[in-house]
């Protein structure tokens, strides 16, 4: 069957929407049926005006750049102190082969103190002197960021230092008042007693120093708690300090005593009002 090549289209029967209006422009298409009788015509409003409720107040913009968004998580170098901090003590006990239970036991009785230091080769001050340095290390971590918040790592590492200095002056300044009043068991005894208290502090104040750091909301309660701990761990310390000073024979030197309280209560006192101060400044 032969195929039909003529073509039978007609384009003029097209419907207006599949007209090609570049090739046939058209001036106007007449459907037949009027768009106005159909739909609403829609009413535009005229542009409110308003007054602004932003000018001539109380309230004017003073910042015009763009705020920085405050960063809430701790350096780096906080966290490297923490896991170092807990590594030295934890390092130190093994070392000196001290027991938890056995230092607590040794916090409330003399002979169990003897034991202590004569079991573990606590019979020189060089061998004790790290427990004092890490309570140094401890406490200085909180007062550093509460005190002195706009510092780094070298406002850290000055303000340890400068208290490590001080715990060794004062009790080289124990010592000197044991020799010049001719009492120095009872002086070695009491500054014994002291370093194992505060190895206990160290131990604590560490364990605390981690939600103090990245708890959120809780360094204020947790830094109140921090020094309520430390002032009962002081006022049980000094008491029992004090029982084994005056139950030594020979060891009733009054004079002595008082200089012992006041080496003990002045840098309280000089590290509370530093503190009162700068937080007052802040």
């Amino acid at each position: 069957m032969p195929e039909n090549l003529n073509d039978t289209l007609n384009l003029t029967a097209l419907p207006f929407w599949q007209w090609n209006l570049q090739e046939n422009p058209l001036t106007e298409v007449d459907t037949g049926i009027p768009f106005d009788s159909i739909h609403r015509p829609r009413e535009v409003k005229d542009t409110v005006f308003r007054k602004s409720m932003f000018q001539r107040h109380s309230l004017q913009v003073q910042h015009s750049h763009v705020v920085v968004r405050p960063e809430n998580h701790e350096p780096a170098w906080i966290f490297v102190s923490l896991l170092l901090l807990t590594g030295l003590i934890c390092l130190y006990f093994h070392l000196r082969k001290i027991k938890l239970f056995t230092l607590l036991r040794a916090l409330i009785d003399r002979r169990a103190m003897d034991r202590l230091a004569r079991d573990c080769n606590l019979n020189r001050t060089t061998l004790m002197l790290p427990m004092g340095l890490l309570l140094v290390a401890a406490i200085s971590l909180p007062i550093h960021r509460m005190a002195l918040p706009q510092t780094s790592l070298w406002g850290y590492l000055l303000l340890a230092a400068g208290l490590g200095l001080l715990y060794i002056l004062r009790n080289a300044i124990l010592r000197l008042l044991g020799n010049t009043f001719e009492n120095r068991q009872a002086v070695v005894l009491y500054i014994t007693n002291n370093y194992l208290f505060h190895m206990l502090e160290a131990l604590v104040v560490t364990v605390i120093l981690f939600p103090f750091f990245y708890l959120p909301g809780a360094q204020t309660t947790l830094f109140s708690f921090i020094v309520g701990f430390v002032a009962i761990a002081f006022t049980v310390r000094f008491v029992r300090g004090v029982k084994i000073f005056l139950t030594l024979p020979n060891s009733s030197s009054f004079y002595l005593f008082y200089y012992l309280c006041i080496v003990e209560i002045i840098p309280i006192l000089a590290l509370t009002k530093w503190i009162i101060y700068n937080n007052s400044a802040n």
